[in-house]
């Protein structure tokens, strides 16, 4: 396990498919649009900075309900978990569970599977023996917050074999009888084989009168936890209003603290000043919008809140290192061609 001073960079998500639209407030949370289906385990497959199916949470920071595993494919994968930062490489897997703040991306030309999957696939039924004992025992600890699972390491063998049966079972190319069975079996061999691991090095057993919990019992301290909280409260103000005029003390508000306070959390988990963070997040806003849209740079400008398109123009330069004409022109995707 490696924890690395690198710069973090907080992505606005971009629509690769012009039937996209962008909203107007775009949540830290990110939803699973399949948590209210038959079957609601979401699966991202990116490559090459592009997230089939897009996923609002892709490239920023964000928190959500499921747990998550992340399979690396290819390369090298930069992983920021709270204020903590990791590198995994190709045939390893991160574990991170419900509602932890993190952010996902590429520190190479790489690509990966990322699992996101509801606590309610895994205990069988509500109030069963087995969600007591093996599911609420780390979704509820908040001290738990992530694992990895090494390539090298003798004792994470058993939890990428299960990873890499489930990897291959999703995407094969012909699905066979009875997969969403079968998927369910697998995501199930996965869990108990991590939960064995993650038992063993964060002692939830203990923690949760289960088991013996070794000697490496760990309780998250509440000063921690409230850090925790307050963070998310002052993120999610930022994306949900970055649009406005949005002020330090609003955004201290938003988190119930003071502005010494505001500016601690910002920079211990982004790294950045508020209005650094703000203004970031206005820029990228802008560059998925220049993606996506033929709106002028003018409306875009206007639309994230800049006060001119000359202002508009000259912060995005100094941040991307071209214009905003040149930046469209870039990123802008061939049709292909219909016949006749």
């Amino acid at each position: 396990m490696r924890i690395l001073p690198v710069e973090i960079v907080i992505y606005f998500p971009v629509r690769r498919n012009a039937m996209e639209t962008i909203k107007d407030n775009t949540p830290i949370y990110s939803h699973n649009p399949c948590h209210s289906t038959k079957f609601p385990l979401l699966v991202l497959d990116v490559s090459k900075k592009v997230c089939k199916p897009f996923n609002e949470g892709f490239q920023m920071l964000h928190w959500h309900e499921e747990i998550q595993f992340v399979a690396v494919q290819k390369g090298v994968v930069h992983f920021k978990i709270w204020e903590k930062e990791y590198e995994l490489s190709e045939g390893s897997c991160m574990f991170i569970n419900c509602n932890v703040l993190h952010h996902i991306s590429e520190k190479q030309d790489c690509s990966y599977h990322s699992f996101l999957i509801p606590p309610k696939m895994l205990g069988f039924f509500e109030g069963s023996a087995m969600e007591e004992q093996e599911v609420d025992t780390i979704i509820k600890n908040p001290a738990v917050t992530n694992m990895i699972f090494l390539a090298q390491e003798q004792k994470d063998k058993k939890v990428l074999k299960a990873m890499n049966q489930l990897d291959d079972l999703y995407f094969c190319k012909t699905r066979p009888a009875h997969w969403e069975y079968a998927l369910s079996l697998c995501i199930c061999r996965l869990w108990l084989e991590a939960t064995e691991r993650i038992m063993e090095f964060y002692g939830c057993g203990e923690a949760f009168g289960y088991g013996d919990g070794g000697n490496r019992n760990r309780i998250l301290p509440e000063v921690l936890q409230k850090d925790h909280e307050r963070v998310q409260k002052l993120l999610n103000f930022v994306h949900e209003n970055y649009r406005n005029g949005i002020t330090l003390e609003e955004i201290s508000r938003a988190g119930n603290v003071s502005i010494t306070e505001c500016l601690r959390c910002f920079k211990r988990y982004t790294r950045e000043s508020p209005y650094q963070y703000l203004q970031k997040y206005r820029l990228q806003a802008g560059a998925s919008l220049l993606e996506t849209t033929g709106d002028s740079v003018t409306k875009i400008a206007l639309r994230v809140h800049f006060p001119s398109a000359s202002a508009f123009i000259s912060a995005f330069r100094k941040a991307y290192g071209i214009t905003p004409k040149k930046f469209r022109e870039s990123k802008q995707i061939k049709s292909p061609s219909l016949p006749g």
